[in-house]
This record gives C-alpha cells, structure tokens and sequence, in this order.
C-alpha cells in the first residue's frame, strides 16, 4: 500500500504485522517549504468564522461514523494496530462522537467559555478579552492510540491555527486517511492542514521544525518528550506535552463485585491499554474480598473476548503476555516469597495477576493487551506513598469507586488530572482537562483590552 502525504518523494519501505506499506516521506527542505505555505495562510485561517471549522468537522464526524466509509479504513488499522476490527469500531465511533457540533460547542464553552471568544472581542469587567491563534503549530503524534489524531487537528483547527502533522511510523495511516475526508468534505482545508512523515531518526529535521513553528503539541513517549522538551526550550517554543502518561484504579468500597468487575474490564480492554488513560494497576482495599474481585475481573475479561475479541496478528505480542506472567509468578512468588495468584485464559486473551504487595514500578510496564494487576492495600496511604515513591512524575487518570474526599484531594495534589467512576476511564467528556489543561486555552493565547 502507498500512502502519500502532503508533501515528499521519498519512498519508505514499512512492514507492520506483515501489511507492507510504502510511505512517502518528506526531506527537510520541503517540510520548510510546507511550513512557509501554512505560514502564508495564517491571516487567511484566523478571519474564517469558528462556525464554518465547527460545521467542518462535525460532517467529517459523521461521515466516520457511517460504517460503509469507514470498512475499509476499519480493516487497514486493525491491521496496523494488531486489534480486532469490533475494537477498532468500538473506539473510532467513541472518538468520532466527539467531533460533533453539540460536543464539539460544549469544549468550546467549558475550555474557553465561549464560542465568541475566538472570532471577536468579548466584554469583561476591565474592558474586551480575545484568544488569538499562536501560528502554526506541530503535531508530534504517537502511535500507541489512534485517538489522538483527531483530538490534536480537531483543537488545531477550532483554535484556528495552522497545522503540520507528523504521522508515527508505528501507525502511520489514520492522520492521513482523516486529513483525507477533510480534503473530501473541503479541499480548501488544505490551505491550514498538512500530514507528512519523516524518519524520527533524523533529529535535525525536528530541531528545524521546532525552530520555525509557534508551538509543538506533543504525544508519546518519555524520550521523545525530552528531546520535543529540550528543542522547545532551546528555540523558545511553546511546548503542550501530552505523554508518558500512566493510569490505575481504586477500589474503597463496592456494593457489587461483578458489577465493579465489569466495569474495571471495560477500562481494561479499550485501546489495550496502549492510552494513557488505561489502566494498569487496580488497588484493592483489604477490607474487600480481593479474590472475589480478582477473579470476577477475569470472568468479564473472557465475555468481553466475544464481544470485542483480541487480534493475533503479531505473535511477538502473545508470546510476551505469556513470558510476562510466568516473569511475575516466579520474581513474586519463589524469588519474594509472596501469594501470588493468577487468573488467566490459557491463551493471552487476559491476564489478571493478584499479588499480596504492591509490585515494582517496573512490571507497570508488562501491562498491556488486557495485562493487570490486582494490589490489595491496608490504607490509603498506603496508596499514596506508593504512586508519590513510583508514579507522581507520570500520572493521568485515576478511576475510583469509595467516598473518601481526603483521598480524591490528597492523589489531585500529588498531580492526578482526571478522577472518574470505573468504567469511565476511556470517555472523555467535553471540556475535560487533557494532563491537566484544556488544549484550546494552550493553543491561543489571550488578548486583554482596555480601551
């Protein structure tokens, strides 16, 4: 398959999951020529009504969710992503939710209060307030969750700015399949959006992007971050990190084990916990029957695996699940001498792990593909002192079922951005805070006026 993005000629032989793609790439000079043409319709970008991007991307929302135009996009990325296409529909329909009128108003009004705001001078009490776009602005996408390619051009564009995308070579076809169906709906959109790509490896070319560009909004990794980190310092460019992210649940109290335990697999199974919103840890109060719970968790696990099924498209992903569980049974149970239990399919389908103690930062990262541990916990600071001594650097979402306020206010301190119920770590409501800020407000900037 050839994908060809805005610009480029250079020919990238790619194999993922034995789908071979061929991407064109682009050089430094022409991703400075593509940055010029963008620079070129900044004044163009900002006079157009928020209205018109508004009514843009909702038919683009719903051209997505019409399932007859998305098969084939569906059958690519289950591919690519190694996920089942009722997965990938799972997903792509909640992201594509998203991009409608109603929701796409409502983070409008709840990030920047209103929709005035962008297209002209609002009241306030000292005078007149406008948020004006910073320029154009790079998108640095991962390719850990799919989800972030319409989140990051659909805030680019409200916020009426000019766009140049770098797909990841990990998942390199969505970015460019949805600038695609905004090209169909308005080819004009060409004129403030680009997609390209680019091997990551030649750093020059980020630090000549970063030098030209207004901001960089970032998602992916702990190194990519303090590479974007340190370009943007360098070249004073106003940096937005979405990244290194990780997330866990906890459960205080319950009135219903399966209930709870079907909600904690639902948080499980979406992206396989490839997001930063998914979890990866579950902390069990003591109080509650831990092996009830872990086991129920497992029971929900193998009914969502007929409902939305895994893929086995790269057998180094099941061989590794396997590997890890039999890793985790001997470091805890012979090396540590601790009660560890299992709960898990013969195959990788899921794997639940229950241990006494609470596990070492470095096995967070063995949770992935319906990878998760149960951690019974004496107290909430018990909790606490864990994710202050392993987490506080990387945290995001916390799902939490109990009533203790001080606990909620104690974990936001330490830097949780997104409280929710289980079951609610994947929707993000609109006006949600993303890492703890709204991207709207990151990508204006205001404008006081006190005439």
């Amino acid at each position: 398959m050839r994908i060809e993005y805005t610009c480029g000629n250079t020919a990238l032989s790619k194999n993922i999951n034995d789908l071979n793609l061929e991407l064109i790439g682009s050089e430094e000079n022409e991703i400075i020529n593509e940055i010029n043409k963008l620079r070129a319709n900044t004044i163009k970008t900002h006079d157009l009504p928020l209205q018109y991007t508004i009514d843009l991307l909702d038919q683009c929302g719903k051209l997505w969710l019409n399932r007859e135009y998305s098969k084939k996009h569906v059958e690519i990325l289950s591919h690519i992503l190694s996920q089942s296409k009722e997965l990938v529909i799972y997903e792509l329909e909640h992201t594509m939710q998203m991009l409608l009128k109603e929701n796409l108003e409502k983070t409008i009004k709840e990030e920047l209060g209103t929709k005035e705001v962008l297209d002209t001078w609002v009241n306030t009490g000292y005078g007149k307030v406008h948020r004006q776009p910073r320029g154009v602005i790079f998108h640095n996408i991962s390719g850990n969750a799919f989800v972030v390619v319409p989140t990051s051009i659909s805030m680019g564009l409200l916020s009426k700015n000019c766009n140049l995308v770098k797909v990841s070579g990990d998942e390199p076809y969505f970015a460019y399949a949805f600038y695609n169906s905004l090209c169909e709906i308005d080819p004009s959109i060409k004129d403030r959006l680009s997609v390209i790509y680019f091997n990551s490896e030649y750093s020059n070319i980020y630090k000549t992007i970063v030098k030209n560009t207004d901001c960089v909004i970032h998602w992916g990794g702990e190194h990519s971050g303090r590479m974007m980190g340190e370009l943007c310092a360098k070249f004073d460019n106003h940096l937005i990190m979405h990244g290194a992210k990780i997330s866990f649940e906890v459960i205080d109290k319950i009135n219903n084990a399966n209930h709870t335990a079907d909600l904690i697999a639902r948080d499980v199974i979406c992206w396989e916990q490839k997001a930063c919103l998914s979890p990866r840890i579950v902390f069990v109060n003591k109080n509650l029957d831990t092996k009830q719970l872990a086991q129920a968790i497992a029971d929900k696990l193998k009914e969502y695996t007929t409902i939305l099924p895994k893929a086995y498209l790269n057998p180094w992903n099941s061989m590794k699940i396997i590997q890890d569980r039999q890793y985790c049974l001997l470091k805890y149970g012979v090396k540590k001498q601790q009660n560890v239990e299992l709960y898990s399919s013969y195959n990788a389908d899921y794997t639940v792990i229950l241990n006494d103690s609470l596990l070492d930062k470095e096995d967070i990262d063995r949770c992935f593909n319906r990878f998760i541990f149960v951690c019974p916990y004496e107290s909430s600071d018990e909790v606490l002192e864990y994710i202050n001594n392993n987490l506080k650097s990387y945290l995001q979402t916390m799902g939490y079922s109990g009533d203790n306020e001080e606990f909620i206010e104690k974990m936001t301190l330490l830097g949780v951005s997104i409280v929710t119920k289980p079951g609610d770590m994947s929707i993000h409501y609109p006006g949600t805070s993303h890492d703890g800020f709204h991207n709207l407000q990151e990508m204006t900037y205001v404008v006081s006026r006190q005439l």
